[in-house]
Parts: structure tokens; C-alpha cells; sequence
């Protein structure tokens, strides 16, 4: 069967998985770890690296990296955004031709949509040095409170990367997927999925395979970045005043200071105190710049608690929101699962025990179980198996704007999806000859406390009175939350042609040149990987007949069936491995690599 994969693109690590023997596993990227960074960077040269060498590039040229774009992909620019991106991320955020947000780095103006692609690319070639072969087929998950333009744009960037996008789910649905048929567990389950860059609650009912949502809601500018961020600002106000402008100015030294941060925080996952030491903070723009030597200090447990108090209120504010959308009680609910990397922060257990009177499950990994979700579904939908149903809601209420500057709203905050909704509205006055329909997301009445979602146009209205010229407007929510309108002059009959204008998509041409550049990477660095492996490949030939012969001894000193069906099994192995080798067959290579790590982790 053709492998297929579920992808967590997520804001400061991404995760691939797959299901191999019913079972959902994560794969490895080409370094051999089970997290990638999400970040992209490029070299003096105008070499493009990612994941853990654009980390690591960061260190010395933050100008050249772009971390955290996952906050940004779908949403229009404002100046707004602009000046809240200045103190969370190393790049300035640029509006491109259509109002989407584009960013500068290493020199270069870059679409977000762009970035993502060349993170789903390296996932991509993960995923084919992993398997051997081409890989297309997958479903990427995005955060519960996403709108439709930033589900679009995550479409856009997977159709750039060369992948087949199977269905976009949500974070907090593909977490209690893995769990829900890992463990068999029927209830309610609430989700509390605290990331790098997005918060969402969600809470679930499963019951004999039906993943059905009850409410969901979140803050999509709550993370561990900003856990992150209220260290640094401790950090700098801690910097002696005649450097602390400079440093504030220094892209290098504030580099350094969120890294140290970071390891602060995690160190605090397991201690009740954490030493900082940050050298060389300053002006590092030339050669003699004014830096302070170094910065030594310590952060205990219960400070960090402190610092963090007005990120953990905002935690509880979703929290109660949600269940008062659902209209439960904490109590009610039956499993708590903590996803994401923040989740292992003990504030963040302690906060989540002591609201839902629970402690959380156990036997889930935060940083996984969302991309192993994902490729549980992913195998269920190319298997058509059916053996989970997922059914989803809208993460937000979708209005039409009326007179008046209020909306009225055809989709509710909650409504199970996919979801159809249709109203008829008249025209603002007689004799209109074209009409805007504003189309709004949000909780409130009035359309200057909403978003903006786009207009529709419906041109070429029979003249006549106001009354007589009743508009019918159509809402269609699908199932992976992407919304499609339609307008209809009843009068006529007609349907007119409409467009979401304020939907930040890249023009068709952009969007093939890059599908085109991405193609032209991916092939090259795929010939290399290749090569790579033909060339490991030996060695784990080698690896295997070691085994042989440690398994060979063994069931000599210990003579059993089982110990002969091991030796059975490697030396099988072996032989296709062989065979592989002499066909050059990456597949079977890939395939025999795999299944000899599994034996001999077993031994």
C-alpha cells in the first residue's frame, strides 16, 4: 500500500508518524531524532537548511532563521500584528501583495505560506528516506481556533511542498483519536493542548468509535513562547543600565537570552531551581560594540510561577469558557489529556489537576500523540476502514454583516460540521445595481469586534425596489473547517460569481513557481539521501550478521522454539537485505532497516 502519514506541523517542534502492523509509530527525521524544530534558515552561501541546523544557525545569525511562523500563516498584515511580532519573533513581518504576511530573513521577503512548505518538504523527504520511496499522501493537523483563511493557507503550503493533503483535522481531535483507540477509552475527554504558540481546549465525547466535539476554544497567541518571553523580559531588566538598550537592540543577544530561557524552563521541569549564565550581551552590529561580560543569575520554580501568573489566568479564562459552552461541570469529565510541550511545565499539571480536581492520564507523550493522531486517521481514511468517526465543530460563530454595523449570524460558535446554513437578506437600497455581502467571524454583535473574513461580490442586480430584491446567502462549513459562500438573486434565479477577497492567498503564478523551486529542492536533496542510505546500508548488513550469530549462540546454550524462530526471522531478514542491496531496491532496503532496528531493540 502507499505509505501515508500524519504530519503535526507545529509552531517550535513538528512531528511525523505513520501506522506500520495497526499500530501508529513517529518517524524519524533523516538525523535520526523524533522531534524536528520548526524552523527555516538559510547560510551566508544561500544554502536553505532546516529543523536542527537552522536551530543551531540561529546561535550566531538570528537575522538568517525564521522560527515560530506557524503564528503568523493565513493571517493579514496589520500594523498592528507587525509591532506585536517585534517581541516574540527575530524577523519583521512584511505585508505582501494581497495583505498576507510575509516576512524578511537572511536579506530575503518570504510568504509564510512559503516557510511551511519548506518545512513540509524536509518532513516530506523524511517520511521517503524513511519508507524508500515517494510519499504524498497525508493529513496535517492545525490548532482548534484556526479560521478559515489559516486552514487555507496550510492547504496552500502542503500543495507547494508536493503533498496530497487527505483532510486537515484539528490538534486537540487528533490527540484524543490516538488515545481513545490506543486505550479503548469511551467518555468524556477534555483535551488541554498548550503549545509552543497556540492554546486550545476541546472537549470530546467517545463512544463505540464516535470522536464527537462538544466546544472548543483557545487563545492563538498563548505558548510556550511566551512562557518564554516573560523570562527573557526578567533577564534583561536584570542587565546593568548602561547596556540594556543595546541589548535590547541585539538580535544576538536576545538570541541568547531566550535560549537560556528555554533551558531554564526545562530544567525547572525537574528541579526547584535553575543557574543562568549568558556571556557577551550587547551591540554585536561591529567590531568593539559596547557589551556587558556576562549575566549570572537563578530562577527557582516558584518565581518562574509568578512570572507566569498572567499567562496561566488566561489558561483558566479558556478553560471556564469552554466547559461554559458545553455546559458541564469539571467534574464531568472523565479524562484529562495533556498535550503539547508546555504540558510537562509541573505549573501547567498542577494548574489543570487542582481546576478539573483530576490528576491528567498517563502513558501520553505531549510532543507525539498528535501526529500519531493524525496518521491513525490518515490510515483510516486511505484503508476506509471506518472504524473512528470523527465529528468536529465550528471553532467560530460566521455572520453576514447587516445595516447598522451588526452581523447576524448563520453558523454557530459549536455547530457540529460539515454544516449548512442559508438566509435571505435585502439590499442596503433600491435601484442597487451590485451588492457586498461582508462576511465576519466571531462571538460578538457588532461587526467592529469581529474579523473580517472577506466580501462577497454578486454583481448585475435587476434594478427595482429594495424589497423586491430579496438576496439569498448561503454559508457551507466543511468538515475541516474551510467555509464556502455563495450568493443567489432570487428574482432571477441566477447564482453570480463570488470571491472572498480578503482571503490572503498567494496569486495561482507564485503558487506554481515555488511548487516548482520546492520540486527542483526536493529532487536534489532526495539523491542525496539516497546515496546515503545506499551507502549505511552495508553496515546494517554487517549489524545483522552479528545478530545472526549472537542469536545462533544463544539458541544453542538455550535451545527453545522461540530462540529458533528469532534466528528464523534474522536470518530471513538478512537474505532480502542481501537481495535488496544487489536489485538497489530503496523500498526493500528501507523496509529490512526497519524491521532489523525493531529486532534488535528487542534484543
Amino acid at each position: 500500500m502507499e505509505p501515508v502519514i500524519g504530519i503535526d506541523l507545529g509552531t517550535t517542534y513538528s512531528a511525523v508518524a505513520t501506522v506500520e502492523n495497526g499500530k501508529s509509530i513517529i518517524v524519524p527525521n533523516r538525523s535520526g531524532q523524533r522531534l524536528t524544530p520548526s524552523i527555516v534558515g538559510f547560510t551566508a552561501t544561500g544554502e536553505r537548511v532546516a529543523g536542527e541546523r537552522a536551530r543551531m544557525l540561529g546561535d550566531d545569525a538570528p537575522d538568517r532563521i525564521a522560527p515560530a511562523t506557524k503564528r503568523y500563516i493565513g493571517r493579514r498584515w496589520t500594523a498592528e500584528l507587525a509591532l506585536a511580532a517585534k517581541h516574540v519573533v527575530p524577523y519583521p513581518l512584511m505585508a505582501g501583495p494581497s495583505g498576507e504576511v510575509r516576512i524578511k530573513v537572511a536579506g530575503r521577503t518570504l510568504p509564510i505560506t512559503q516557510i511551511s512548505a519548506m518545512l513540509l518538504g524536509e518532513l516530506k523527504l523524511d517520511a521517503e528516506a524513511f519508507f524508500g520511496r515517494p510519499v504524498s499522501k497525508c493529513v496535517i493537523t492545525v490548532p482548534a481556533n484556526f479560521d478559515d483563511g489559516q486552514r487555507f493557507a496550510t492547504r496552500e503550503s502542503a500543495r507547494i511542498a508536493g503533498l496530497d493533503v487527505l483532510r486537515i483535522i484539528n490538534e486537540p481531535t487528533s490527540a484524543a483519536v490516538s488515545y481513545g483507540l490506543t486505550t479503548q477509552f469511551q467518555g468524556r475527554a477534555l483535551v488541554f493542548d498548550l503549545g509552543g504558540g497556540t492554546f486550545d481546549v476541546s472537549i470530546l465525547e467517545v463512544e463505540k468509535g464516535v470522536f464527537e466535539v462538544k466546544a472548543t476554544g483557545g487563545d492563538p497567541s498563548l505558548g510556550g513562547e511566551d512562557f518564554d518571553n516573560r523570562i527573557v523580559q526578567w533577564l534583561t531588566a536584570q542587565v546593568p543600565d548602561p547596556y540594556r538598550e543595546a541589548v535590547l537592540k541585539d538580535r544576538i543577544s536576545m538570541n541568547r537570552l531566550k535560549h537560556a530561557a528555554e533551558r531554564a524552563k526545562r530544567t525547572l521541569t525537574d528541579k526547584n531551581e535553575a543557574f543562568i549564565s549568558v556571556a557577551e550581551l550587547g551591540d554585536h552590529s561591529s567590531e568593539g560594540g559596547k557589551r556587558f561580560a556576562q549575566l549570572d543569575t537563578a530562577l527557582t520554580r516558584d518565581f518562574f510561577e509568578t512570572l507566569s501568573e498572567p499567562l496561566t489566568k488566561r489558561c483558566l479564562e479558556v478553560c471556564q469558557k469552554v466547559m461554559s459552552d458545553a455546559k458541564l461541570s469539571p467534574k464531568s469529565i472523565d479524562a484529562l489529556l495533556l498535550v503539547g510541550g508546555m504540558t510537562r511545565v509541573p505549573l501547567i499539571r498542577k494548574l489543570v489537576t487542582d481546576f478539573f480536581g483530576k490528576a491528567p492520564v498517563g502513558g501520553v507523550n505531549p510532543d507525539e500523540v498528535v501526529a500519531q493522531g493524525a496518521a491513525i486517521h490518515a490510515h483510516e481514511l486511505l484503508e476506509k476502514q471506518g472504524s473512528a468517526l470523527l465529528i468536529d465543530v465550528a471553532t467560530h460563530s460566521l455572520s453576514v454583516g447587516v445595516l447598522g454595523g451588526t452581523v447576524r449570524k448563520l453558523i454557530s460558535k459549536n455547530t457540529s460540521v460539515p454544516a449548512q446554513a442559508k438566509e435571505t437578506f435585502l439590499p442596503g437600497r433600491s435601484n442597487q445595481q451590485s451588492a457586498r455581502i461582508p462576511i465576519f467571524q466571531g462571538e460578538a454583535d457588532y461587526t467592529d469586534e469581529c474579523t473580517k473574513l472577506g466580501e462577497v461580490v454578486l454583481q448585475d442586480l435587476k434594478a427595482g425596489q429594495r424589497a423586491d430584491l430579496p438576496i439569498e446567502v448561503s454559508f457551507e462549513l466543511s468538515a475541516e473547517g474551510t467555509l464556502a459562500v455563495r450568493a443567489v438573486d432570487t428574482t432571477t434565479g441566477i447564482a453570480e460569481s463570488i470571491r472572498i477577497e480578503a482571503r490572503t492567498t498567494l496569486a495561482p503564478t507564485e503558487v506554481e513557481k515555488l511548487r516548482a523551486e520546492q520540486g527542483v529542492y526536493a529532487a536534489k536533496e532526495g539523491l542525496k539521501d539516497k546515496a546515503a542510505a545506499n551507502d549505511a546500508f552495508p553496515r546494517v548488513l554487517a549489524k545483522a550478521e552479528r545478530l545472526v550469530q549472537l542469536l545462533e549462540k544463544s539458541a544453542q546454550e538455550n535451545p527453545s522454539a522461540q530462540a529458533e524462530a528469532a534466528v528464523g526471522q534474522v536470518r530471513s531478514l538478512l537474505a532480502q537485505g542481501q537481495a535488496a542491496e544487489k536489485a538497489k531496491d530503496a523500498a526493500m532496503m528501507a523496509e529490512v532497516t526497519r524491521l532489523l532496528e525493531r529486532v534488535i531493540s528487542k534484543n
